[in-house]
């Protein structure tokens, strides 16, 4: 394995022991006030700004733990091909003759 691919996989090891933490953190402190979390989240009004935020806030961190995690363990994304590169290796497209018969006045 070469350094470049070592260094990246422990910068992804430490963004998944970091993300994990607060992941653990944030779910605990939901499920450690869950009395005061309901009251919150029940009130109306601009309260209700309040659960859309946290599932953002728990959607970000989680996904950052996860795809920090996937890259400590070497498994990547494909690569996504440009379109330059797409029509650069396909074939001219022929112009193909009509052979519907026409007619003509």
């Amino acid at each position: 394995m070469t350094t470049h691919a070592q260094q990246k996989r422990m910068k992804a090891l430490k963004g998944t022991v970091i993300f994990g933490l607060v992941t653990a953190a944030v779910y605990a402190a939901i499920f450690l006030n869950s009395g005061q979390v309901m009251n919150y989240f029940t009130k109306g009004g601009m309260y209700a700004l309040l659960p859309v935020g946290t599932a953002f806030l728990v959607s970000f961190v989680h996904g950052a733990f996860t795809s920090n995690f996937w890259s400590a363990l070497g498994i990547e994304a494909s690569k996504k091909v440009s379109k330059v590169e797409v029509h650069a290796t396909q074939p001219a497209k022929r112009v193909r003759p009509r052979t519907r018969p026409t007619l003509r006045a």
